[in-house]
């Protein structure tokens, strides 16, 4: 039986006596536009995702007001990021010439160690993590090109999560400091799953297995240039159970890639991600139906591990598989054994 958060009085306030409209595209382009006081999104804006998504989030979401308020202030920040970037990418045009560092992808399904061996490579010497704050805000944003504003936004976010759901935060938990998933860059171009984890977006859902995932891979590396332009290094770990249903596509973008999939049993790791799921929902709606997570995520879990499965038979040596004991019971062990592939490796520098 899953037991809910009980939601924080003024969240119950605001949902008793607010009645928020429904998301416009529209809107909140020219909300962005007045935060940032910027006015091109960049030639690869994806309108037509964003219509999507908001259709979907107003059709079939089931948002509560607060939560309502929550998906437009993300949305927004969102369309305020692709701003700055442009920003950025037009005043240095140079930083789209740089070459994305080699890739240390850490995937596999969800709950299977995939955070824990993140944040365990990030500590190695010459690795160039993702932080939660670059993540989340990966360009800088003012003329200062200051880091203060996304870090203290980000603090911001990890409050907020903690007061919304303690229970999530205690399966899943988020620092603005520490490692995050490389999913969120994918979101700056609105077409990710995270979405469909936090939200019941099926429509979007469908809509986005059937699109090419490659033009949403090239504006993550336009990201990662960006990123790399503020703080180098000499490879990057990344990480995310999304890339599993689309290596092809990642390692056709970022061929300089060596990927870790992380393994449990399925019925360790599923339940644990479904009541992930479940509380993660619970933020953003009161009507959060168990057997929908169900019916939706079991048939995507299982085209991520087909995808995943074709793609390491037919790219024999692009895959280390690690089991989630295993870097449970002597992670010194995987780290040496770890680092003696990566020193091997053509795509990856020596440590």
């Amino acid at each position: 039986m899953l037991q809910a958060d009980r939601r924080p009085r003024a969240v119950r306030a605001f949902n008793f006596f607010v009645r928020s409209p429904a998301l416009a595209a529209d809107a909140l382009l020219q909300r962005a536009r007045r935060r940032a006081g910027l006015r091109d999104f960049g030639p690869d804006f994806n309108e037509e995702a964003l219509q999507v998504l908001l259709r979907s989030i107003n059709e079939e979401a089931k948002l509560h007001p607060f939560g309502r308020l929550m998906v437009r202030e993300k949305l927004s920040g969102q369309l305020e990021n692709r701003l700055w970037a442009n920003h950025w990418w037009k005043k240095y045009p140079e930083i789209l010439d740089l070459e994305v560092l080699p890739i240390l992808l850490i995937t596999g399904l969800q709950r299977t160690g995939t955070t824990r061996m993140q944040r365990l490579l990030s500590r190695q010497p010459g690795a160039r993590p993702l932080l939660s704050w670059e993540a989340l805000y990966p360009a800088p944003v003012g003329v200062r090109e200051e880091n203060r504003t996304r870090i203290a936004r980000t603090r911001r976010n990890e409050r907020a999560v903690k007061w919304l759901s303690p229970t999530f935060h205690a399966i899943h938990p988020i620092y603005h400091d520490q490692p995050e998933e490389d999913v969120l860059l994918l979101d700056q171009h609105f077409m990710s799953s995270t979405t469909e984890a936090i939200l019941h977006t099926p429509s979007y859902a469908s809509w986005l297995e059937g699109r090419d995932p490659a033009e949403a891979y090239a504006y993550e590396k336009k990201l990662l240039q960006l990123l790399q332009w503020q703080r180098p290094g000499d490879y990057w770990v990344l990480k995310s159970p999304h890339h599993l249903e689309y290596l092809p596509a990642f390692f056709r973008l970022f061929p300089a890639s060596t990927a870790i999939w992380m393994h449990r049993p399925v019925e360790e790791c599923v339940p644990s991600f479904l009541s992930m799921l479940y509380h993660s929902r619970r933020m953003f709606s009161e009507q959060v139906a168990p057997e929908e997570i169900s019916e939706h995520w079991l048939p995507k879990l299982g085209r991520m591990l087909g995808n995943g499965l074709r793609f390491r038979r037919e790219n024999p040596g692009r895959v280390l598989d690690i089991g989630y004991r295993e870097l449970m019971e002597d992670e010194t062990a995987v780290v040496k054994r770890l680092s003696g592939v990566i020193s091997a490796s053509p795509s990856l520098p020596a440590g």
